[in-house]
């Protein structure tokens, strides 16, 4: 690990944006159902507690980046539904840009029931979207994009998405993507990605083998940035001039991983935003997203910045 803590992203960040960073992806509104155990089949099983709480993964790493302090613009869609007013006043209470924010008359927004087991705080999540929220071909504006040194996506509108890292490399920007679903073409935002750390699902899916090790180095051919991989409760490791590094995890009372993996790649490109090292990046991130499963929900569960240095620097 001392490699990488000597290490310098060294990035040279566009000037005279309005932005440090546009996310472009997923909001959500979450209903946590936290379970004794995790239901049977032919059973019932009482809640123990009830949450209704914001989530999806651009928009909980947005919100992270504001409360630390960045310049964040959040584009993204909600329905005109009453979920989708509920994530759009809860996107509200965030210090972001939300002027790009569209409501999509006659949809539902992104909605997630998680059955979250108690004894280990393990989540399973069932979830619907709107295709309609999706962006038709000249929805999606340039001058949305371009205003900010950095876009982070997950990909899931994979046309829109790759049409804004198109616009952002052209515009000198850097990407960034937590991907978690393989689609056909995904090859294409992959190649346009500077910094590309999904879970270990989508690396399987991806590499076809079942391997990390070996996914981690086929995932790295796809695109010229930095990769790495998120491991859940192990940890991270990234892949760094041909040598494999790995974090390992930090232990905590887990009650609920729901967002763990949005919160630590919020919490990555603060990191990189501060200048931090590779190394210094990777294990702020990795304890940022084990304390926010001290938490319920995905923004719920985001944690103090100063708890999080408390922590590293300890």
């Amino acid at each position: 690990m001392s490699d990488l803590e000597n290490v310098s992203f060294g990035i040279k960040w566009p000037e005279n944006r309005s932005f440090q960073l546009v996310g472009l992806g997923l909001n959500a509104v979450d209903w946590i159902c936290v379970l004794p155990h995790f239901p049977r089949h032919n059973t019932k099983v009482q809640i123990d507690q009830f949450y209704k709480r914001g989530g999806g993964q651009v928009a909980t790493a947005a919100a992270l980046c504001a409360r630390y302090g960045l310049e964040v613009r959040y584009v993204g869609r909600v329905g005109d539904d009453e979920i989708g007013k509920f994530s759009l006043e809860d996107l509200q209470k965030e210090a972001m840009e939300l002027s790009c924010v569209q409501t999509v008359p006659g949809t539902f927004s992104q909605f997630a029931v998680i059955l979250t087991d108690r004894p280990t705080g393990e989540r399973t999540i069932l979830w619907d979207r709107d295709p309609a929220l999706h962006y038709k071909k000249g929805e999606l504006k340039r001058e949305w994009i371009v205003e900010a040194q950095l876009l982070h996506l997950d990909g899931h509108d994979q046309p829109a998405s790759i049409q804004a890292a198109r616009w952002a490399k052209e515009a000198g920007m850097k990407v960034s993507l937590d991907i978690d679903r393989v689609q056909p073409g995904v090859e294409e935002l992959l190649a346009l990605t500077d910094f590309l750390i999904p879970g270990t699902s989508f690396l399987h899916e991806f590499s076809a083998n079942k391997d990390w090790r070996k996914g981690l180095r086929v995932l790295s051919e796809a695109t010229s940035g930095f990769v790495a991989v998120t491991r859940g409760k192990e940890g991270v490791a990234a892949l760094w001039e041909g040598k494999i590094f790995e974090i390992p995890g930090i232990a905590v009372n887990s009650v609920d991983t729901t967002g763990a993996g949005d919160v630590f790649h919020g919490a990555f490109l603060h990191g990189l935003f501060q200048g931090w090292s590779v190394g210094y990046c990777l294990r702020f991130a990795n304890v940022a997203g084990a304390l926010s499963c001290t938490q319920f929900g995905a923004r719920g569960g985001i944690p103090p910045l100063q708890k999080i240095l408390s922590m590293l620097n300890g």
